[in-house]
């Protein structure tokens, strides 16, 4: 569904069709239709195949995989990090420019999560939170990260920037069914 809303959309990679955060060696977390999952990628997604970019600084590697595990954690003991499963028209078809999202208001959202109010994510748009939340942490402002608003990004869009962004690098492949 998403390949087929990001071709209709005129995307430029419309065969990639979602995003993740790399754990560890072999775990990826990312938001599902079980909301912030953790996923195993020598076992499960076996079948998938990713472009794999990487932080360019350790702060901002290391820091990424730490949030994106606390997320796991929060949303594993109180289920407040659902997955947006409309979030894909608003990513693909974004209506309005769109702000990236201010140190204040990424407080809110986590304080939110925290305080079981929840919030739900669209894959990439939980990779842009996540990587402008770590920026702000490390005096890098949100829309220096990605000079998008959170919820706007579809996996398509994200790549592209991924790739023209000086803060990342693409690291490699990895192959379906080679692991």
């Amino acid at each position: 569904m998403i390949a087929i809303a990001e071709r209709l959309a005129g995307q430029l990679n419309p065969l990639l069709v979602h995003a993740g955060i790399m754990f560890d060696t072999t775990y990826i977390i990312e938001a599902r239709k079980d909301g912030i999952t953790a996923n195993d990628l020598r076992i499960q997604d076996k079948k998938s195949g990713y472009i794999v970019y990487r932080a360019t600084t350790d702060s901002l590697a290391k820091g990424a995989g730490t949030c994106a595990k606390m997320m796991f954690d929060i949303h594993q003991r109180h289920g407040t990090a659902g997955y947006n499963f409309l979030g894909l028209p608003g990513a693909v078809l974004p209506i309005g420019p769109g702000k990236p999202m201010t140190a204040n208001s990424m407080d809110q959202l986590l304080d939110g999560i925290l305080t079981g109010k929840g919030h739900r994510f669209f894959c990439s748009q939980f990779l842009v939170y996540v990587y402008q939340f770590v920026g702000e942490q490390n005096g890098i402002a949100a829309s220096q990260m990605f000079n998008v608003s959170d919820a706007r990004v579809s996996p398509s869009t994200l790549a592209s920037l991924l790739q023209s962004n000086h803060r990342f690098k693409e690291a490699g492949y990895m192959l379906p069914d080679a692991r």
